[in-house]
C-alpha cells in the first residue's frame, strides 16, 4: 500500500470517526431516518434484539426484530465498540475497493476510487447510521474480490453470509460464480461451499434461537413485504394502495421482477459487469432499499471505466439522484412532521430516486454492447450505433 492508498484508507476512517465524537446527535438522528434505515437494517431494532436476547427472551416473538438470529449474537459481543466498528468496516471497504482496481487493472488509479467511496458524503452519512446494510456491503465486497482472485470456497462463503443478513444478495451468487469460472476457477466447489455455507449459518441459527421463527422474521418479512413502511423503494406505496385481494399477486409479480434480470445478465455479460448490474437491478426492486445501499453500487461503477467512453447520459443520472436526495428528506418531513404533503410527496421522489438506479444499469449495459460490437467489428469504430 502506497502513501496515496494510506492516506485514502484514513480518510475514510477519520471522516467516519469524527461524527461518533464530535455530533453524538447527528448519529442518533440518522437512527431514525427512512433514507438510512429500514425495518430490515434498523440498528435501533437491532438493539431491542440485543436487549431481549441478553433477558433471555424470544427475540422473534414481539414482531420487532427482522435481523438474523447470528448478527444479533455477533452484535451483542460487539455493539459496545460500535463508534469503532462502523468507521472500521469502511475503511475495510475503500481498502478493498483499491485492491480490487488494481486487480482489474482500470485506468483510473486505485486510491482515487477508493476515495470515491471515502469521501461521499452519502457514505458518510449512511455509516453514521448504523444500518446493518454496511456489514452486508462489507460482506458484499469481500466476495466479489475473492471470487476475482478465483478463490471458489471464500467467494462462496461471503455471498452466503450476505445473503443470511439481507436475504437479496444471494442472488448475486449467480455472477460471482461466473466471475470465478472466468478466472480459472471450479464452479463445483463454489457451489458446494455456498449450499455448505448457508445450511451451517441456518443449523446454527436454529441451535441459538430453538425454533425456526426467525425464517419468517427476517426473509419471510421481506419476501411477502409484510411489514409496510415508508422508504426509497417502489414497493411501499403500491401496497398501501392495493385492495388486499390483489396483494398475493402483486407480491410474487415484484418479487420475480426483482431477480428476473440477473439470470439474463449473468448468461449475456462478462462475470465483473454483470455482478454490478444486477446489484443496480436488485438496488431497483428491492422491498426495503436504502441510500446505504448507493455508495458502493457508484463506487462499482467507476470500476468500468473502460465503458466510461460510450456512456450516453451520465449527467441525467447524477442530476437525479443529486434531486432525489437533496428532496427525499424535505418532503419526508413535509408529509410526516408537517403534514402539510402527502404521501404523494415523498414517493414522487422515490420515483426519481428508482429512475436514476435504473438508468445507470441501462447505461452501462449499452455502453457495455457498443464497446463489444467495437470490439469485435473495429472497422465500424466511428459508427453510431442506433438503441431500440
Amino acid at each position: 500500500m502506497n502513501t496515496y492508498e494510506a492516506a485514502t484508507v484514513a480518510v475514510a476512517f477519520t471522516l467516519r470517526t469524527a461524527p461518533f465524537v464530535a455530533l453524538p446527535q447527528l448519529t442518533t438522528s440518522l437512527q431514525g431516518a427512512v433514507e438510512f434505515s429500514t425495518l430490515i437494517s434498523s440498528w435501533r431494532a437491532l438493539q431491542e434484539a440485543i436487549f431481549l436476547y441478553e433477558n433471555g427472551m424470544n427475540v422473534y416473538d414481539g414482531g420487532v426484530v427482522h435481523h438474523p438470529p447470528l448478527l444479533v449474537l455477533a452484535m451483542d459481543i460487539l455493539s459496545p465498540a460500535y463508534g469503532l466498528l462502523y468507521p472500521l468496516l469502511d475503511a475495510y471497504v475503500t481498502y478493498t475497493l483499491i485492491l480490487l482496481a488494481k486487480k482489474l487493472k482500470i485506468g483510473i488509479k486505485p486510491w482515487i476510487i477508493g476515495l470515491a467511496f471515502a469521501a461521499n458524503p452519502i457514505s458518510v452519512l449512511a455509516n453514521n447510521g448504523l444500518s446493518t446494510m454496511n456489514i452486508t456491503n462489507a460482506v458484499i465486497i469481500t466476495g466479489l474480490y475473492q471470487a476475482v482472485n478465483a478463490n471458489a470456497v471464500l467467494s462462496a462463503f461471503m455471498i452466503a453470509i450476505a445473503g443470511y443478513l439481507s436475504y437479496t444478495p444471494i442472488f448475486l451468487a449467480l455472477p460471482l460464480c461466473k466471475v470465478v469460472s472466468e478466472r480459472g476457477g471450479s464452479m463445483a466447489v463454489y457451489c458446494a461451499s455456498l449450499v455448505a455455507t448457508l445450511i451451517t449459518l441456518f443449523g446454527l441459527s436454529y441451535q441459538v434461537t430453538g425454533d425456526w421463527k426467525f425464517l419468517n422474521a427476517t426473509y419471510g418479512t421481506i419476501i411477502t413485504f409484510s411489514k409496510i413502511a415508508p422508504n426509497l423503494g417502489l414497493w411501499w406505496y403500491f401496497f398501501t394502495e392495493m385492495f388486499s385481494f390483489f396483494i398475493p399477486f402483486y407480491t410474487l409479480v415484484f418479487n420475480l421482477f426483482n431477480i428476473a434480470f440477473i439470470a439474463p445478465l449473468t448468461i449475456n455479460t462478462e462475470g465483473v459487469i454483470a455482478f454490478i448490474m444486477s446489484l443496480g437491478c436488485l438496488n431497483f426492486g428491492k422491498p426495503y432499499p436504502e441510500l446505504t445501499d448507493l455508495p458502493l453500487y457508484l463506487s462499482f461503477l467507476l470500476l468500468l471505466q473502460p465503458y466510461f467512453k460510450y456512456l450516453g447520459y451520465p449527467l441525467i443520472y447524477v442530476l437525479l439522484f443529486v434531486h432525489s436526495i437533496i428532496l427525499s428528506p424535505i418532503f419526508y418531513h413535509l408529509w410526516i412532521d408537517l403534514g402539510s404533503g402527502n404521501a404523494n410527496f415523498f414517493y414522487a421522489i422515490t420515483l426519481v430516486y428508482s429512475l436514476g438506479v435504473a438508468a445507470t444499469v441501462s447505461d452501462f449495459l449499452w455502453a457495455y454492447f457498443q464497446k463489444a460490437y467495437y470490439d469485435e467489428h473495429p472497422e465500424h469504430a466511428g459508427k453510431k450505433l442506433s438503441q431500440f
